[in-house]
């Protein structure tokens, strides 16, 4: 079982007061954004574990259209969650290449449940590939500054359950 106050490592990660923060991908801490290089040379992305629960259950999910060039810091997408509505900004430029609408009409809260896996929101195919110059961190830097935006916030992760 996964210790809610913190200090596990499940598989690659670290779980902070119930949040996981996995070690093996960039964050944009201060949006509660996470990327991911996939071999192909494109960027997934995602809301973390941290932006789940504040958001509450996803209702809808608005994706921005395939084809379409995004500044860094541009919306992706427009999530309306129980608790929120509003942009989800991709931190790096690029064009996106996919997105995971359907598993979001299959489950809407395919989010909620697995954040890092499943609940991917899209793909881009990033301008560029220079997570420093993009002010993301990752591994224990990552989690040092979840760790104290956790604290900072007073978050307790919980996932939707079936």
């Amino acid at each position: 079982m996964i210790d809610p106050v913190g200090g596990e490592r499940p598989g690659n990660g670290i779980v902070h007061r119930g949040c996981l923060i996995p070690l093996d991908l960039w964050y944009d801490v201060s949006r509660d954004v996470w990327l991911r290089p996939e071999g192909d040379g494109t960027v997934s992305l995602g809301m973390t574990d941290v932006a789940q629960t504040r958001a509450g259950k996803v209702l809808h999910i608005t994706f921005k259209k395939v084809g379409r060039r995004i500044e860094a810091g541009q919306s992706a997408a427009t999530i309306e969650s129980a608790k929120w509505v509003g942009p989800f900004p991709s931190p790096v430029a690029g064009t996106v290449v996919a997105t995971n609408a359907g598993a979001f009409a299959a489950d809407i809260l395919v989010a909620n449940r697995d954040p890092y896996e499943l609940g991917w929101l899209l793909r881009l195919e990033p301008d560029e590939w220079d997570p420093g110059a993009a002010g993301l961190v990752t591994g224990s830097t990552a989690v040092d500054q979840y760790e104290q935006r956790i604290e900072a916030l007073g978050v307790s992760c919980i996932r939707c359950a079936d």
